[in-house]
């Protein structure tokens, strides 16, 4: 599948040519922080450039905010401002490592926005799941309907065709996590975070499809 390497009109982040993994996952990231409009406007005004390394993995990039527009690139450059450190593969959890944030100092408002664009606003995993499955859900080897049942809550939610040929189990939190492209399913599979029940079959495509989804594709 193609892969968008530029902004188009109506984003104001850029990636790098031919992006690493971790650049368009965090170039998905700040497309939908901004679509919130007071993170969009933190973003535009935003002067400097922000590196997030992970602790645990080579993975690193680095965002470049200046001229209203925000662009991703791999690596830590030399020029950053503030480096953000983390367990990149744990800040979907609920209760995340803090990060080890250095430079914020000298650099109080840069960080400042960066945490915040990093971390954009979820709606109820229901509301999430349907964005998922709006996406997801027309694609020919996806199953063609998804029973989705919250463990914590108590409540359930269909989309798609019913009896659903496939179902997602787990806390409104890991759900949340999965469908707003912060997780990917067969990760969250083998770590016990969710349960499926269905085919090995759309279990793979619902894993292929929840990792192009968290790349923006």
């Amino acid at each position: 599948m193609d892969v968008e390497t530029t902004s188009s009109p109506a984003t104001i982040v850029e990636m790098e040519d031919d992006p690493a993994p971790i650049v368009m996952i965090l170039a998905t990231t700040l497309r939908r922080a901004e679509q919130t409009p007071k993170l969009a406007k933190m973003m535009r005004s935003a002067k400097g450039n922000v590196a997030l390394r992970s602790t645990v993995d080579p993975q690193a990039a680095t965002l470049r905010f200046g001229h209203g527009r925000v662009r991703v690139e791999r690596g830590v450059a030399p020029d950053t401002h503030v480096t953000i450190a983390t367990d990149l593969n744990r800040m979907s959890d609920e209760n995340a490592p803090k990060p080890k944030v250095s430079g914020a100092a000298t650099h109080l408002r840069l960080a400042f926005t960066a945490s915040k664009v990093l971390d954009p606003p979820t709606g109820s995993w229901q509301e999430e799941a349907e964005r998922f499955w709006a996406v997801i859900g027309t694609h020919p080897r996806s199953p063609n309907g998804l029973r989705v049942v919250c463990l914590d809550q108590r409540s359930e939610l269909h989309l798609g065709a019913t009896p659903a040929q496939y179902e997602i189990h787990g806390t409104a939190h890991r759900l949340t996590a999965l469908f707003a492209g912060n997780t990917v399913f067969g990760e969250e599979l083998l770590a016990g975070n969710l349960y499926g029940v269905g085919s090995l079959q759309h279990t793979a495509e619902l894993t292929g499809r929840s990792l192009a989804f968290m790349m923006g594709r």
